[in-house]
């Protein structure tokens, strides 16, 4: 019985040990907590996560903005319409984020603001970023990992700089995912936390060498079962006390 307690107690820890493991990558900054894409959001995820993720588009005069949709009526609560392609960033730096006084930032302010220990995720939301999205990594000197659910987005950066850490997002056909990944050199595989569970997507991952962090995971218990099937990393849109 003794032994038994003793092994009991060691897979405890063991558990314990890996679900600590994982990293929480906090999804457009913890959207659920703070205005999304936000310098105020990077700001309170810093101190919170291992990691953190943004999204980046081009906004009507050219600059690289931190947006998640293509329009604005989501993020503004109707109050402003149209593409975020058509719109100037002299109009849409005022652009209020919600009920908010959070504003749209530029990628160049949100790489100012992440600390240089905090990991740094740019999904990139659509193509031809990647000369100017490289020209602002020249000066940023934290670590940074580039993904999208577009291959030809990632092709683009790969195709014009070579030690950029790519990653491929998707939410269906593990096997065309891993090739994608593969043909793209990615150093890792973001899939939905539906995939992780339903599929071997982690340990195939993982024997072609790929990190994988799996999204969107916004509780604690759904953490943990995930880092059971042995995912690296979760993005979330809450902060996951205990991880």
């Amino acid at each position: 019985m003794a032994g038994g307690v003793v092994c009991s107690a060691s897979l405890v820890v063991a558990i314990a040990t890996r679900i600590r493991s994982v990293d929480v990558i906090a999804h457009r900054g913890f959207a659920a907590e703070r205005p999304e894409n936000t310098l105020e959001a990077v700001r309170y995820a810093a101190s919170l996560a291992d990691g953190i993720e943004v999204d980046v588009r081009r906004c009507g005069s050219g600059e690289l903005v931190c947006v998640h949709d293509e329009t604005l009526e989501r993020l503004t609560g109707g109050a402003v319409a149209g593409s975020v392609g058509r719109v100037d960033w002299e109009t849409l730096q005022n652009v209020s984020i919600g009920p908010s006084d959070a504003r749209i930032p530029r990628l160049a302010e949100v790489l100012e603001a992440v600390p240089p220990d905090t990991r740094l995720n740019i999904e990139l939301k659509e193509r031809g970023l990647a000369p100017d999205l490289l020209g602002l990594l020249e000066d940023f000197d934290g670590a940074v990992l580039v993904s999208s659910f577009d291959p030809t987005a990632l092709w683009q950066v790969q195709s014009l700089a070579d030690g950029v850490s790519l990653a491929y997002i998707f939410d269906e056909d593990p096997d065309r995912g891993l090739e994608t990944a593969a043909n793209l050199e990615c150093v890792a595989v973001h899939p939905s936390a539906g995939l992780c569970y339903e599929t071997d997507i982690v340990d195939r991952a993982h024997e072609r060498g790929f990190a994988v962090n799996a999204w969107t995971v916004d509780w604690g218990l759904e953490a943990a079962r995930l880092a059971l099937t042995g995912v690296d990393g979760v993005f979330s849109d809450v902060s996951l006390p205990g991880l």
